[in-house]
C-alpha cells in the first residue's frame, strides 16, 4: 500500500481521522448493563429484566447457554434459567455487554467483516481466554465472564473502521488474506493515522467499559510488555484461532512466538497440548452456533 503524499491525499486523511473520532455513543442497553455492574445490590432478575429489554439479545444468550459446549442437558427457555441453571451471573452480564457492544455496529453478516466470519474468530477468541484463564493459579486467575468479555472485544477496533469507513476497511481486511501482506494494525496506521487497539481502546475508555477489557485492547498485540496475565491469553487464544483458522480477523500473521506466550503463562507443554486438542473439541460447535445464529 502506498504512501500518501499528495494535499490531496493528506487531506483525505486527515478526514478519515476526523471520522474515527466521531465515535458512536454506548447504545442504551449496554449503559443499563454497566450501571448494574456497578452495583454491589444488583440481583439476577434485574439482569434478566434488562437483557430481555431486547428479545433477539436475550434469544442470543440462551442460544449460548443452551450450546453443547456447556454441556448442559436439560432445557433453557429464558434469560433466568440462562443464569441460574448454566452461565451464572457474572458470564451472562459479560455476555450480554459484549453482544450489546459489537450488535450497536449493525454490520451486515456479508462480506469481509461479516458476523459470520468475524465473530465467529471472536468467540473461538472469547472461549479460549476463558480455558486459559481457568488454568492459571488461582491468585491470578480472572473472573470467567471477564476472560470471555476481554476475548470476545479485543478486536473492537475493527469494528469501528469498518463503520466509519466500510469500503476502504473492506479492501483493508481483504488485502490481509494474502500470505505476502503485512500485519493489518500497519495497514491501519498508515490509512487512518491509528491501529484497531488506539481506536478501540477510545472507545473503550468513551464507553466506561471495564478498565481491564481497555487494557487488554490496548495491549493485545504488546503482550510481551504487558502488566497482566489476561493479556498474554488472549494473545494466545488469538493465535491459536488463526493457527487453527477459525473465523477471519483481517490478517493471518502470527507475530508472537507462541512459545514465549507460553512462558509468560506458565503453561507447560502438556497443558498448551491439552489447549489445542480443547480448541480443536469446540471449533464445530463454534461453526454449527454461527450457522444457525444468523
Amino acid at each position: 500500500m502506498a504512501t500518501l503524499l499528495e494535499p490531496e491525499q493528506t487531506r483525505a486523511i486527515e478526514r478519515r481521522i476526523e471520522k474515527v473520532y466521531e465515535l458512536p455513543p454506548m447504545p442504551e442497553l449496554g449503559r443499563r448493563i454497566l450501571e448494574l455492574q456497578s452495583d454491589p445490590n444488583a440481583s439476577a432478575l434485574q439482569l434478566a429484566n434488562i437483557v430481555q429489554l431486547d428479545p433477539s439479545l436475550a434469544a442470543q444468550v440462551v442460544r449460548y447457554a443452551s450450546s453443547s459446549y456447556y454441556g448442559y442437558k436439560g432445557r433453557i427457555t429464558n434469560i433466568q434459567e440462562a443464569i441460574s441453571r448454566v452461565l451464572g451471573y457474572d458470564m451472562v452480564l459479560n455476555l450480554a455487554l459484549g453482544l450489546a457492544a459489537g450488535r450497536s455496529f449493525r454490520i451486515p453478516d456479508a462480506g469481509p467483516l461479516g458476523l459470520s466470519k468475524f465473530w465467529e474468530h471472536a468467540v473461538c477468541n472469547a472461549i479460549l481466554v476463558q480455558r486459559i484463564g481457568a488454568m492459571l493459579p488461582k491468585s491470578l486467575r480472572p473472573e470467567p465472564g471477564l476472560s470471555y468479555l476481554c476475548g470476545l472485544l479485543h478486536d473492537l477496533g475493527k469494528v469501528v473502521f469498518f463503520k466509519i469507513d466500510p469500503t476502504n476497511y473492506s479492501a483493508i481486511f481483504i488485502a490481509g488474506e494474502s500470505a505476502e501482506s503485512a500485519a493489518i494494525s500497519a495497514y491501519e496506521t498508515e490509512y487512518y493515522g491509528m491501529d484497531h487497539a488506539a481506536v478501540g481502546e477510545k472507545l473503550a475508555k468513551q464507553w466506561r467499559l471495564p478498565p481491564e477489557l481497555s487494557y487488554v485492547i490496548s495491549k493485545h498485540h504488546d503482550s510481551l510488555t504487558a502488566e497482566t496475565k489476561l493479556v498474554s491469553a488472549v494473545s494466545l487464544a488469538d493465535l491459536l484461532a488463526k493457527k487453527l483458522q477459525i473465523g477471519y480477523d483481517g490478517d493471518n500473521i502470527i507475530d508472537v512466538e507462541i512459545e514465549k506466550l507460553q512462558s509468560l503463562l506458565n503453561m507447560s507443554s502438556g497443558e498448551y497440548e491439552q489447549l489445542e486438542v480443547f480448541v480443536s473439541c469446540v471449533r464445530k460447535q463454534i461453526e454449527d452456533f454461527f450457522q444457525t445464529s444468523y
